[in-house]
């Protein structure tokens, strides 16, 4: 970011200073009570995990463990674990962009705990995560068509390959002190685009009062689109009816502030360009599937 976008962020945080400290804390109301108590164990479990298999061609086991664990954990344990298999070799660097695209998804409990709680569907919102999952599932396997297959090397060109280095695991006060550590980043993420939120909620508020409370689900939705714990209950309040499609496809997507939780941990083969696009697809397709499903069975809808 250059010198004077920095400045004019700062200046609007002063401007509105009371709007910026309310996000700030809702997210971090939300970190405490919905994220920590649900990320820490399985970040804690992810760095005790082995990160390479001891049997041989074991690639898929490895991959499907890596996926079982994510639909488990959600984001951003599962793009550590996803960096962890990488950095010991057990996953080739071609692969790992389609596997971050299956493990990028959000934790189960907020789908059938917080969502279902706000909006009591409960059926509904179990639904929602199996959409959540198959966008998952179905992004992945574009990205990797889209890939392609890595050239085979010709004989006697390939260099002898050399065997990955297994990294040691830690022990638990490590890997406890680890997880800590990584969860102030999380939270940190959470609370910089609460407040980005917050602050352009208020400025466009200011700027154009009449037009903002014309527009207030599609402001939810860009809330959302930033950060989507708070921007998921924003949602919920500006529709008179609760959104199902478009909420999986904006969980899906997990807003601007997972996508940089997940960035402290992929692989640094990853662009960070190219994650966006992955999360980008996985909303769309979540959201394209939740659309059917519940146009085919409106009765989800209804709360019972």
């Amino acid at each position: 970011m250059t010198g004077a976008a920095v400045g004019g962020g700062l200046l609007l945080v002063l401007i509105f200073s009371s709007q910026a400290m309310e996000a700030a804390s809702q997210a971090a109301r939300v970190f405490a009570s919905g994220v920590m108590p649900a990320l820490l164990p399985m970040m804690v479990l992810c760095r005790l995990l082995p990160a390479r298999s001891n049997h041989e061609h074991s690639a898929w086991r490895d991959y499907a463990g890596a996926v079982l664990f994510s639909f488990a954990s959600g984001s951003p344990a599962s793009a550590q674990r996803v960096r962890d298999l990488c950095g010991a070799g057990a996953v080739a660097p071609g692969a790992a962009l389609p596997l971050l695209a299956a493990c990028g998804v959000m934790s189960p409990m907020f789908f059938t705990g917080t969502l279902a709680q706000w909006t009591g569907l409960r059926a509904g919102c179990r639904v929602l995560l199996l959409c959540h999952w198959a966008g998952a599932l179905a992004a992945a396997g574009l990205v990797k068509l889209a890939s392609g297959h890595p050239p085979a090397a010709r004989a006697g060109a390939a260099a002898t390959p050399q065997p990955p280095a297994r990294a040691a695991r830690p022990s638990l006060p490590e890997a406890v002190t680890e997880a800590a550590t990584a969860l102030l980043a999380v939270c940190g993420a959470m609370m910089t685009f609460a407040i980005a939120a917050g602050v352009l909620r208020a400025l466009i508020a200011a700027l154009w009062p009449a037009w903002a409370a014309a527009h207030g689900p599609l402001l939810a939705a860009a809330w959302a689109l930033m950060e989507v714990g708070g921007g998921a209950a924003a949602v919920l309040e500006a529709w008179p009816q609760a959104p199902m499609a478009l909420l999986c496809a904006l969980c899906s997507f997990g807003g601007l502030s997972i996508w940089l939780q997940n960035l402290l941990f992929v692989p640094k083969c990853i662009r960070p360009a190219k994650l966006l696009c992955v999360r980008m697809l996985h909303g769309a397709l979540s959201g394209g599937l939740a659309l059917l499903v519940f146009s085919l069975f409106p009765g989800l809808t209804r709360p019972f």
